[in-house]
């Protein structure tokens, strides 16, 4: 990681050298959303009314040396000022960029299939436990080139330097809410994407914690995800597969729990306003159950979460209208807890 560290500093150092060009451009893009929802079954949420939205400011130029620069500010939260922030430096060595809980490099979402979105991440009445991601924290990155590779291969590699840092911090500004971070100090990630034929992506991630804390024997956390997505004519399919497990610490039992996940889907488009989609979304919960007194073997108990998903998105103009049917079974890993969730939206670009 101090490699990584030192490469990035130097190729910062060449961009920021060089007296800057001020000429810049700012732009404003967004959407809004609003959704009708319904919940039944186990748990249910009632029927809910909500709008979301996503405002990206954003200005960039270049500087005197011919690299680039890109500023942005997200708001997509409900209350916050500031959501998300990112600094990125483009150069013929490759992208260096400064992110404030953005930049994620997570592939559990590479198979990438959804008429609307990708399965449990677009809604879900459940937790899904996938993944560590750098876009949870303050972290910088650095990126090959485009074209620099072959069959299209892009490498990107990750660094949190401090996991307590998941707050808006300005410039100068500490943490002043540390934690004893007993799941893990900083947090190494690297993610992989190639395109080999035409129709065809591929992506892969790994994330690493270091420092763990808590017990004697504990270990670093650790998530990997590898996906690929395919698409001829008017048809996509894609699969995900992947793991997680958490850095043992104090929590209770972390260091039992890890979870496998199997994620695919089919989207079909119509014509270029209809789209319909299939996901199905497995997450299987495993939990080591220590070796008894006198027994040379351990056991472990499997609690398999699976969502449904069937989605039909109608788009005309700048707006999608679109209906989401949803079914989970073992809903937050709790046997016998089914959930059924319908969303109807409204979507606008601008």
């Amino acid at each position: 990681m101090k490699n990584i560290a030192k490469l990035l500093v130097g190729i910062l150092f060449s961009a920021l050298v060089m007296a800057p060009s001020y000429a810049g451009e700012m732009s404003v893009t967004g959407g809004a959303t609003a959704t009708y929802t319904t919940n039944g079954d186990n748990a249910s949420a009632g029927k809910n009314l909500g709008i979301a939205n996503e405002l990206d400011f954003t200005a960039s130029g270049e500087l005197d040396n011919g690299y680039t620069w890109t500023y942005q500010v997200q708001l997509d939260g409900t209350s916050t000022a500031n959501d998300d922030t990112k600094l990125v430096i483009g150069t013929d060595m490759g992208t260096v960029g400064f992110f404030i809980t953005e930049g994620g490099m997570g592939s559990e979402l590479a198979h990438g299939v959804g008429a609307l979105g990708v399965g449990h991440d677009y809604a879900s009445p459940a937790t899904f436990v996938t993944h560590y991601d750098v876009s949870d924290y303050a972290n910088f990155q650095y990126h090959t080139p485009a074209d620099l590779l072959p069959f299209g291969l892009g490498v990107k590699l990750g660094y949190v330097p401090n996991m307590s840092n998941t707050t808006q911090l300005s410039a100068k500004e500490s943490d002043t809410t540390i934690t004893p971070q007993d799941e893990g100090r900083s947090l190494q990630m690297g993610q992989i994407s190639l395109a080999p034929i035409d129709g065809l992506s591929i992506q892969g991630s790994v994330a690493v914690t270091d420092s763990e804390g808590g017990l004697a024997s504990g270990d670093d956390g650790a998530s990997a995800n590898v996906g690929a997505q395919y698409t001829f004519g008017q048809f996509s399919i894609g699969y995900t597969e992947g793991g997680y497990q958490a850095a043992t610490g104090l929590t209770a039992n972390d260091e039992t729990l890890y979870y496998e996940n199997k994620f695919y889907g089919v989207q079909f488009d119509v014509n270029e306003s209809l789209s319909l989609s299939y996901n199905r979304d497995k997450s299987e919960q495993n939990q080591r159950v220590a070796v008894a007194t006198a027994a040379t073997t351990g056991t472990v108990n499997e609690i398999e979460m699976e969502q449904d998903t069937i989605q039909l998105a109608y788009t005309v103009g700048g707006a999608t209208i679109g209906i989401s049917d949803i079914e989970v079974e073992n809903s937050d890993y709790t046997t016998g807890k089914d959930e059924t969730q319908t969303v109807i939206s409204l979507g606008i670009s601008f």
